[in-house]
Order: structure tokens, then sequence, then C-alpha cells
């Protein structure tokens, strides 16, 4: 009998696409950075400090979030659960202006424990995040992300 192999799909890593001006791309991957830092720490109030006021996060299943105190607690819940010592990888796949002050970010990725080769299949995302800018800087007012079905190498 032959032995049967079973081979996990890999999701591609296309180049990024960007039609974003150079300093308003840097700002932007700056703030993912941070939020990147702020997962990789478990810190819900670092990384909800990040989104507007009122920004709205949509995940997949029944989570709907909108405003920052309720981004925190369930953060929080996730970094004491399910997600607790895991880190984040998000590689940007398209970024572009909606206005002038406003970017939207298409990104792919998803949470993993430290040392992995690969974002599993099962916690594999692509993430679509509203930036606005406020002030001259620029915040995240919305995020959504949906699954992949497909593993994902982290570099």
């Amino acid at each position: 009998m032959v032995p049967m192999t079973v081979s996990t799909p890999i999701a591609s890593q296309p180049a990024l696409v960007s039609s974003v001006a150079p300093q308003d791309a840097m700002a932007v991957v700056g703030l993912i950075k941070r939020l990147t830092a702020a997962w990789t720490a478990n810190d819900a109030d670092a990384m909800s400090e990040l989104y507007a006021e009122d920004g709205t996060v949509v995940l997949p299943g029944d989570v709907y979030l909108k405003g920052r105190p309720a981004i925190r607690d369930w953060l929080a819940g996730a970094f004491a659960t399910k997600w607790k010592g895991t880190t984040v990888l998000g590689v940007p796949l398209e970024m572009r202006y909606l206005t002038d002050d406003i970017c939207l970010l298409v990104s792919q990725g998803g949470a993993h424990l430290p040392g992995a080769d690969h974002v599993t299949e099962a916690d594999a995302i692509r993430g679509i995040w509203i930036f606005v800018r406020q002030d001259g800087d620029w915040i995240v007012t919305a995020y959504e992300n949906t699954p992949v079905r497909a593993a994902i190498p982290v570099p």
C-alpha cells in the first residue's frame, strides 16, 4: 500500500499594488507595524488606541464591534484565550485612496504561534482596512476579515 499524502493549499503572496503617495503608504504601513507589535505584546489597550473612537471591526461569525471600548474588550478576551501568545502576520496586497483622506488596504495573513513557518489554513485571513486621516495622522476607522482557506507562509 502506498502511503497517502495530504497537501495543504498555500495562498500566493502577490506583490503590493499601490497608488498611494509614498509618505502616506509609509504612515499606513507604520500603523500596521504598531498594530502588529501591540498584538504580539497581547496589549489590547495599545491596539485599540490605533482605531478611531467610533471604529468598527467585523469578523467571521457574529463579531461586530463598534467603538474603541468594544474593540478593546474583545481584544482583551481574545488575548486571554484563543490568541494568547500569538503573533500576527499582515502582508499588504493592495493600497489605494478612496479620497485624499481615506485609504483602503487589503492584506493577507493571520495569527500564528511564534516561530511558526506559516499561518494555518484555519487561521489564514484576508483583511480589508479603512484608514482615515485625522489631524494629519492616519487611524483605523474600519476593519473586516474573511477566511482564505489556505495556509500562508511566514516570511
